[in-house]
């Protein structure tokens, strides 16, 4: 058998059909996908070490391996983000893909994974909607044409903010289906909103949004479409234990500890975070928008992207007519939430956003593309659109190395055989700010050691109840301090119960 009639019999058994649409752009996103991570395949080798935001969500990670419940980041207002079902997910990884040298691997790679099936699914379903490749090709312009601020390398990010980047794009179909009365994406609404809502308090802007949107849009063509009430039957099972099952840690949490955090996020919620000046919300909105549109007068050409699907619908079936609506809705929903939020949740505000703007460029393309979308792709332009995508990946797909902080192995290589009890501070002054990144980046080494770490005020809010010092803890264990040195010590250096290196010392007090 010659590779032609390989590929006949393939073809006639639907394995491998290039004439489907569908397949062409699955195929695509697939060569992509592999061709990016092999490009950047050494970036998962070898040893990493958390610090900061990542090194304060490994104790969370460390809770669910040790069979304790835990129930979402730190948060700098006091409570927890709401809840814990990507950590979870990190957890499993961390099981499932032992084979990656260091946990960080593990979790970029999950996360890799997940944004991959996140676009691929949207970029599947948009084409099967439109039967023709081109819709998700011009998705797929668009998206990466808005994310090209971001950098690339935020698909291999597992800083939250990011994390919810490409989960949105497929909330954002759902809603859009779900208006369309198409039951079976009500279990994806409702699970991406709550993977939104818990990975951030800033996702129940977009699943109050979207649900709003979806009860306005049924009720509105209630008397011009029916549907029975058996379609939703098995739909409305499915959602309900979904829902049951990523709530349930929170849920457990809430009745735990009454009130609880889940109690402080929904006041929060309510009370919101105070009101800003129209200037400072717009000079932060023309910020995003100048790293997205490098032009002059980018507001106003950002305006022309969000009114021209108004201004020229035609062509637009009812599903781009639903993601042209609800893009334009949480636009000014968006703006009017940045009128109530100060401090530092701001910035991470509009990095999910960046899904709509590239939803309605997409919208853009299909006006003045839409005779585009009736010509089909052959085989042999599939194979030409490979070629390309493998050239431009090689070409500008390799992303920098990450900073792997072995830094943290020398500190932690140098206190650990001190004791197996260990409370971690450091002052709380703009001097000795800067060392929390590396104490916590220690704490959740010697942590992963299986060594007892606690921190005290004022850094309770960064770590799980486990971890706060009680004062038992701070007669027994071994005192730890980091503070900031004015000099810069290459070597590892241990004077009595001092030890130098680089910026930092540490001065240890033994009880």
């Amino acid at each position: 058998m010659n590779i032609t009639d390989l590929k006949d019999s393939l073809t006639k058994m639907k394995v491998l059909n290039l004439k489907k649409p569908e397949y062409q752009v699955l195929g695509l996103f697939l060569s992509f996908v592999l061709l990016y991570f092999f490009v950047n395949v050494s970036n998962f080798l070898g040893e990493y070490f958390f610090v900061t935001d990542l090194a304060a969500n490994d104790f969370q990670i460390m809770e669910i391996l040790n069979g304790r419940i835990a129930y979402g980041p730190y948060s700098r207002f006091q409570f927890n983000h709401p809840g814990p079902v990507y950590f979870y997910f990190l957890a499993f990884a961390e099981k499932l893909f032992f084979f990656f040298d260091s946990a960080y691997a593990r979790y970029v790679f999950f996360t890799y994974l997940l944004n991959s099936f996140c676009i691929g699914f949207v970029f599947y379903q948009l084409t099967k909607i439109f039967k023709s490749p081109w819709a998700a090709v011009f998705l797929w312009i668009s998206s990466f044409f808005v994310w090209k601020s971001l950098g690339f390398g935020f698909l291999f990010e597992t800083w939250t903010p990011f994390v919810m980047i490409c989960p949105f794009l497929v909330f954002i179909f759902s809603v859009a289906n779900l208006s369309e009365r198409k039951w079976w994406y009500l279990p994806v609404f409702l699970f991406t909103g709550s993977f939104l809502f818990q990975i951030n308090i800033m996702g129940a802007v977009p699943f109050g949004t979207g649900f709003l949107f979806i009860v306005f849009s049924v009720f509105k063509e209630r008397k011009t479409n029916h549907w029975k009430v058996k379609d939703l039957k098995f739909p409305l099972l499915v959602s309900g234990l979904l829902l049951f099952v990523v709530w349930l840690p929170v849920l457990i949490d809430f009745f735990q500890n009454f009130p609880g955090n889940i109690s402080s996020v929904l006041k929060y919620l309510l009370k919101g975070g105070g009101n800003k000046k129209p200037v400072e919300v717009f000079s932060f909105l023309k910020t995003m928008l100048d790293s997205i549109f490098p032009l002059p007068y980018a507001g106003f050409f950002y305006g022309l992207i969000i009114l021209l699907p108004f201004w020229k619908p035609d062509g637009f079936n009812s599903f781009a007519l639903r993601l042209r609506n609800f893009s334009f809705v949480y636009t000014v929903v968006i703006l009017l939430t940045l009128f109530r939020m100060k401090g530092p949740i701001v910035p991470h505000l509009y990095w999910h956003f960046d899904s709509v703007i590239a939803v309605q460029i997409f919208l853009v393309l299909m006006v003045f593309f839409q005779k585009q979308i009736d010509v089909e792709w052959k085989p042999k332009q599939f194979v030409w659109f490979v070629l390309l995508i493998g050239f431009s990946v090689f070409l500008y797909g390799k992303e920098p190395a990450k900073d792997r902080n072995l830094s943290v192995k020398e500190w932690t290589n140098a206190i650990h055989n001190i004791d197996d009890q260990f409370v971690l501070h450091w002052d709380s002054n703009p001097k000795d700010f800067p060392q929390g990144n590396l104490v916590l980046g220690v704490a959740s080494a010697l942590n992963r050691e299986g060594k007892k770490v606690c921190f005290t005020e004022p850094w309770l809010f960064l770590v799980p109840r486990t971890y706060h010092c009680s004062p038992e803890n701070l007669k027994s264990y071994t005192f730890i301090q980091f503070e900031t040195q004015e000099l810069s010590t290459p070597v590892l250096v241990q004077e009595g119960n001092q030890i130098l290196y680089l910026n930092s010392s540490v001065k240890i007090q033994k009880n």
